[in-house]
């Protein structure tokens, strides 16, 4: 019975839109048994991702509402299950392993979760995490690299996508810091990823995220910029959230900059081009490219922009402003869905999910 519910509820993960794969060794199961009781893992498989009240959870079950509640809230607060406010109403939903289950860890991580994580990210995440066509996160360009003469989409503009917000919670990157439990601090800061709105609420409530101002937001930033992190909002027009992102430790940029055409897996408006009049070839810029984009040739940096993401960090600390941003063609622009479920409705159908 117990390995039973696990398998059911890796089943479960899958179905939903950006999935939880299987693999050979069965270390996606040793994850879940680490995370749900066998009680928690027969209640999440019942969930599904439409929302719903304790008590119209309990009425389908069958169970007592007052218990159902009381054992909905613990399961959501261990960051197993969605949990929102709908005027009055508490609302219960399934919870995707990422983005979802996964970041939900950030406050309880240990070596074991850690290790356990990073052989399933070599087993089948990295690999799953790309495969649709339709990613769940894109990269906009560092707000210092964009040429205030160009007519900038509000989507593509970091200050417009946090002034739209009404709760904003900061909270430590789980890559991040599960490199530092690894012994591998990165030098970027832990503190620097974005949850807005309800999502942001979710978070401050778990005790997994501070709210700050939007003047805090932006002087987050920019320490996030001058960190050399790359930008990566939820791929929507009403962003719910932001990561600010190291390929050194993020498990997305990890699993793009392996593929041969990392431009393709990003979305992003924007390429980067060099300037060979103006370039020294100091090098700087090759350090500042997460995707080493940037290689030199006769003495001067030049761009493969089959690597470019577009998001300007070369642009930023190039001493003689040799680098620019280029918007592509209208033919190539790239518009996110105006909601997240329209962007995980099209992850679902290109995993063949629905």
């Amino acid at each position: 019975m117990a390995e039973a519910i696990y398998d059911k509820l890796r089943e479960h993960l899958d179905s939903l839109p950006t999935g939880f794969p299987k693999t050979e060794s069965g270390v996606e199961i040793r994850i879940l048994k680490k995370l749900f009781t066998e009680e928690e893992a027969d209640m999440a498989c019942r969930m599904t991702i439409m929302p719903e009240t304790a008590e119209q959870v309990a009425k389908r079950l069958g169970r007592d509402p007052k218990e159902t509640a009381d054992f909905l809230y613990r399961i959501s607060k261990k960051g197993l299950l969605m949990r929102f406010k709908a005027g009055e109403k508490t609302l219960y939903m399934s919870a995707m392993f990422v983005v979802g289950i996964f970041e939900y860890q950030v406050g309880s991580l240990d070596r074991e979760f850690v290790d356990l994580v990073h052989q399933y990210a070599k087993e089948a995440l990295h690999r799953d995490l790309i495969l649709p066509d339709t990613p769940q996160l894109r990269v906009v360009p560092v707000q210092e690299s964009l040429d205030t003469s160009m007519e900038i989409a509000p989507y593509d503009e970091l200050r417009k996508i946090l002034s739209s917000q009404k709760t904003i919670a900061l909270t430590e990157c789980i890559c991040r810091k599960m490199s530092a439990i690894e012994g591998k601090p990165c030098h970027a800061p832990l503190e620097s990823c974005m949850i807005f709105g309800q999502m942001g609420e979710f978070y401050i409530e778990n005790g997994i995220a501070r709210e700050i101002t939007l003047d805090e937001a932006f002087q987050v930033l920019k320490r996030n910029e001058e960190a050399g992190l790359v930008p990566n909002p939820a791929n929507a027009q009403r962003v719910g959230g932001m990561c600010s992102c190291c390929a050194c430790c993020c498990e997305l940029l990890k699993a793009i900059k392996l593929d041969a055409h990392p431009s393709r897996k990003v979305k992003s408006n924007y390429f980067a081009r060099v300037d060979g009049e103006l370039c020294t070839g100091c090098e700087i810029c090759l350090d500042r490219c997460q995707m080493e984009a940037i290689k030199m040739a006769d003495e001067k940096a030049a761009i493969d922009l089959d690597r470019c993401v577009g998001c300007g960090l070369c642009v930023t600390t190039c001493p003689t402003e040799a680098l620019s941003l280029c918007k592509k063609s209208p033919e190539d622009f790239y518009v996110p869905p105006e909601k997240p479920f329209e962007t995980y409705l099209r992850i679902a159908m290109e995993r063949g999910k629905m």
